[in-house]
């Protein structure tokens, strides 16, 4: 009887060592999202696709991401995500999907979050759909960004009427000051401000008046109105103040 009772100890304790160790190997972080795959269907190219992700710790241990990585084209806008996830938590991720230079492609990129899990990490997301080309008429607002330049003709209301160079607009040499005080940091810091004059003499003052306010790409046209008229005639210029 002794032995059978030592039998069935020895048996028991063997079945709750098991099912210990069954409970153990459960317990795991395991990171997955609602949707894996975000289709967005159709987009023009030089458009921001936004792109949003919704993972969730479906484990029983804490998940701790450790890096998130993703392939050309897909930005994050904001700040990083928190980076440790209890079970049953979730948090959306956003991410933007950059257009340009993919016109007429269908793409396919990821986005791989590595987490403390080496079994199931990354967690790999994944982006598609179609980038449509622009039309010969259309151009993409990146474009317009990239090759930004503001021409600013200083002359006088009615000089800058008679005639000035098609897209110029009109700052008067005395209201340089209050035209520069009005501009934002980024037209300080990164756009390419030509300035035209009747000969160059008054635009040469304003260019370096303005890059001692900040304006380090500001440049004042060699010559001014009078050199253009001599290289290229009258062909781009305008009459009137629009």
């Amino acid at each position: 009887m002794r032995r059978k009772i030592l039998k069935l100890s020895v048996v028991g304790i063997c079945l709750l060592v098991i099912a210990a160790a069954a409970i153990a190997s459960k317990k795991e972080a395991k990171l997955e999202a609602v949707k894996p795959l975000y289709d967005f269907g159709a987009a023009r190219e030089g458009t921001n696709v936004p792109v949003t992700f919704t993972i969730k710790n479906t484990g029983t241990e804490k998940v701790k991401i450790e890096k998130i990585t993703q392939a050309a084209g897909c930005v994050a806008p904001g700040p990083p995500i928190k980076n440790t996830l209890a079970p049953g938590e979730f948090v959306k991720l956003d991410y933007i999907f950059e257009s340009l230079g993919y016109g007429g492609i269908s793409v396919n990129k990821w986005i791989k979050i590595y987490y403390n899990n080496p079994k199931l990490s990354p967690l790999e997301l994944t982006v598609t759909g179609k980038v449509v080309p622009v039309e010969p008429y259309q151009a993409p607002v990146g474009e317009v960004m990239y090759n930004f330049s503001v021409l600013v003709d200083i002359e006088s209301p009615n000089d800058f009427a008679k005639e000035h160079i098609i897209g110029a607009i009109n700052v008067p040499y005395e209201q340089l000051d209050k035209w520069a005080a009005n501009a934002s940091k980024d037209v300080k810091d990164n756009t390419i401000i030509y300035l035209c004059s009747k000969d160059g003499a008054q635009s040469d003052k304003a260019a370096q008046m303005l890059r001692k306010k900040g304006f380090s790409h500001c440049l004042s046209l060699v010559g001014g109105l009078t050199e253009w008229k001599q290289q290229y005639g009258e062909g781009l210029l305008i009459r009137g103040k629009w």
